[in-house]
């Protein structure tokens, strides 16, 4: 029902964008900023943008489903489900900080918050058990919408993140019990792992290659 209530409001905004275009003209005015990280199309830059930013969107609901199935068939629920639920929170009951934006913007911000949180759960991981989560790299895309989100309030987004990692990461969390041992020692030969690489990086599957990251 969650994930129903997600790709609902995915709907709805699309349907309002496609009549306001609302986005796709505030994406137009970022372009020239994105350029200098990868190559856009030339003439079909706001088009191609707005192309990814809902491919952005869209990507969420259907990878927390696919990481919630994983983890359950691995036996590790019991530490991917709080992600997963902090993840959907924010787009079913989102800060406060967002209540400016609407439309397919919100969602765009909705959607920063939950890859940038997945993406410090991997690194999370690393520092303290040596390996992610989930081996997927989202660096790419999430700096371009860094970028289209733009500063400072993405760097205030950011900040949201880190507050939920600490609140994720707290010391309730076991890393040196034996069954989360012996979960990352197999973890290779898991389905989390095999189901994630599904999940290509989307800027490269998109065409938006840069030579700075």
């Amino acid at each position: 029902m969650t994930m129903e209530v997600i790709h609902q409001q995915i709907r709805n905004a699309l349907n309002d964008e496609a009549i306001t275009l609302q986005l796709q003209n505030a994406l137009s005015s970022r372009a020239d900023q994105v350029a200098r990280i990868v190559d856009l199309p030339e003439g079909e830059a706001a088009e191609k943008l707005l192309e990814f930013v809902v491919r952005y969107i869209e990507d969420v609901p259907q990878m927390l489903l696919d990481l919630q199935a994983a983890a359950l068939e691995a036996g590790l629920s019991h530490y991917v489900q709080p992600v997963i639920q902090m993840a959907t929170e924010f787009f079913i009951t989102p800060p406060a900080a967002l209540s400016h934006e609407v439309g397919l913007a919100a969602l765009m911000d909705k959607a920063y918050l939950a890859h940038r949180l997945l993406e410090e759960v991997n690194e999370t991981y690393i520092h303290r058990v040596g390996q992610p989560l989930t081996p997927m790299d989202m660096t790419l895309s999430n700096v371009i919408i860094h970028t289209l989100i733009g500063e400072p309030f993405a760097n205030d987004l950011d900040q949201l993140v880190d507050v939920a990692v600490k609140r994720l990461f707290g010391p309730q969390v076991a890393y040196q019990s034996p069954e989360f041992k012996a979960f990352m020692n197999r973890q290779e030969a898991s389905n989390l792992v095999h189901i994630w690489r599904q999940w290509p990086s989307m800027s490269n599957e998109m065409g938006l290659t840069s030579t700075l990251l």
